[in-house]
């Protein structure tokens, strides 16, 4: 036998949905039913306007012909200063480099690798822990190294040669 409550929800769930049944039903009746409407945008003639009928401001529009807007673009309106725009001024010249950077005295020629036709030079700088490695065509503060030998560097900055040589075990500072 089904409990008295159980059943009082069934008969609820079952009265509502015989309402929206009963609402859905008569909307499409009331569709249906209706009688078809136009949804047509309806198109009015316009008039044209001749020349003698326009007003005076406009008579005096066409006959100055094409408008100049260069006041405008000369007085920029969102501008405070409304001055006409000038290009900024070109940036100053560089301050012009010595063409002979300085000598390399602070630095030392450590050792010279040579393997085949691979050569590479160590340099030491005075006073650092850190050796330098460097191979022909490397630039070391505006020097290009041109030339590695056994025992000394050929270097060039223009038309400036610095050789350094060898340094002697007694001259290398650790």
């Amino acid at each position: 036998m089904i409990p008295r409550l159980g059943l009082s929800r069934a008969v609820v769930a079952l009265a509502w949905r015989l309402v929206l049944v009963v609402a859905a039903a008569y909307a499409l009746f009331v569709v249906w039913t209706a009688p078809a409407m136009d949804l047509r945008v309806p198109v009015q003639p316009t008039a044209t306007a001749k020349p003698a009928q326009a007003n005076e401001a406009a008579r005096n529009a066409i006959a100055a012909g094409p408008v100049s807007y260069s006041a405008i673009a000369e007085h920029p309106l969102f501008y405070p200063s409304r001055a006409p725009w000038r290009p900024p001024p070109p940036p100053a010249a560089p301050p012009a480099k010595s063409t002979t950077p300085t000598p390399l005295t602070n630095y030392a020629l450590v050792g010279v690798i040579v393997s085949g036709d691979t050569r590479s030079a160590l340099i030491k700088p005075r006073g650092a822990k850190k050796t330098i490695f460097l191979g022909v065509g490397q630039e070391l503060d505006g020097w290009m190294l041109k030339e590695i030998t056994r025992d000394r560097l050929h270097f060039g900055a223009g038309n400036a040669v610095y050789d350094m040589n060898v340094a002697k075990p007694s001259e290398i500072k650790r």
